[in-house]
């Protein structure tokens, strides 16, 4: 079960850094361009 716990975690962990990113990278680019 801690294992299990471990691998849900990380997985959620990393969907919600790709999402940030995802999101991140049109604002970063909006605010170098203007």
């Amino acid at each position: 079960f801690v294992g299990l716990a471990m691998v849900e975690s990380t997985a959620i962990y990393c969907l919600v850094i790709s999402v940030i990113l995802i999101f991140a990278n049109p604002f970063w680019n909006y605010v170098l361009t203007h």
